[in-house]
């Protein structure tokens, strides 16, 4: 009996060492493979778009549910109310031609991906595909109906125009070592990178072609020698269907600033006090107020 219950200790020993040996090994596998570099979700925004924009939940948590809407126009009220609570924040790059608006975006929140095959699925008329970067080796869901989308991680979620330059995008950036976060491998101009970076409690926009977005937002026609605007829209606390817009314009010259001054002064119909020239080709205009439907306009929400 001694020597039967000493090889059944040795045994049982043998077979709690192997369990571990296998235990250490997968916990070893799972530290091997060290986690790759977060993607900032701006850093997949391209320099193909003429009008630029982030907006954060923070800013106006009803607009995150019109550009919801706007993508997915099957969602109800109140999926859409549930999929903007998860958002903190929507980058947008817009080309506005005579056939309609075309769209990019990448969202930064907290993506419920597991419930994504219960909605965007065959029955409710999207097809789903997956794509392989040509550089890389993991695959991705792209989510094909209204509008393309795709999920390539928790956090990220991207929607429209030039899909898999995104994707490669996001693949590319997320296998380098994850120290080398501190860096935004952005297509835009490190100035414009960190102006929409900054954007928390308002909306923050950058057009390089702002002809046809004064258009909707003033109703007139106005020519005007441009080379960019930029500004943010803050909700009116005392108006909430209301912005305050701040408009920063550059000139191509002084004497294109004194005509333009003009201009915008009558459509905007604006007082001295709102106004501040900077330089000879600057123009800043604050405090303007705006029904939020114009920025709907402009997003064709």
């Amino acid at each position: 009996m001694t020597g039967r219950h000493s090889w059944m200790t040795r045994c049982r020993r043998h077979a709690e060492l192997v369990s571990a040996s296998i235990l250490f090994l997968l916990l070893a596998g799972c530290k091997s493979a060290p986690a790759g570099r977060p993607v900032d979700a701006l850093e997949l925004i391209d320099a193909e778009s003429s009008f630029y924009i982030a907006v954060p939940r923070a800013a106006d948590n009803v607009l995150i549910e019109r550009i919801i809407t706007g993508f997915y126009k099957d969602a109800s009220e109140s999926d859409a109310k549930m999929i903007a609570d998860r958002v903190n924040k929507v980058y947008c790059g817009l080309n506005r031609s005579r056939h309609g608006t075309e769209v990019q975006a990448s969202v930064e929140g907290n993506i419920p991906k597991k419930y994504l095959p219960k909605v965007l699925n065959a029955k409710n008329g999207w097809v789903v595909t997956d794509y392989t970067p040509e550089a890389g080796t993991k695959s991705y869901k792209v989510y094909s109906g209204p509008v393309e989308m795709t999920f390539p991680s928790d956090t990220i979620a991207c929607a429209g125009r030039n899909l898999e330059g995104m994707l490669n995008k996001f693949d590319s950036l997320s296998s380098l070592p994850a120290e080398d976060s501190n860096i935004l491998y952005s297509e835009l101009d490190e100035v414009l990178t960190s102006y929409l970076k900054g954007a928390e409690t308002e909306i923050r926009f950058y057009a390089n072609k702002p002809q046809s977005f004064l258009t909707i937002l003033t109703g007139a026609q106005l020519d005007l020698k441009l080379i960019d605007v930029k500004g943010n829209f803050t909700t009116d606390p005392k108006h909430p269907n209301q912005y305050f817009l701040d408009l920063d314009f550059r000139f191509k010259n002084g004497t294109f600033l004194k005509a333009g001054k003009t201009l915008l002064t009558l459509a905007f119909g604006l007082t001295n006090s709102q106004e501040e020239i900077i330089g000879d080709s600057e123009l800043i205009i604050n405090d303007i107020r705006i029904d939020k439907q114009q920025l709907y306009k402009l997003l064709s929400l």
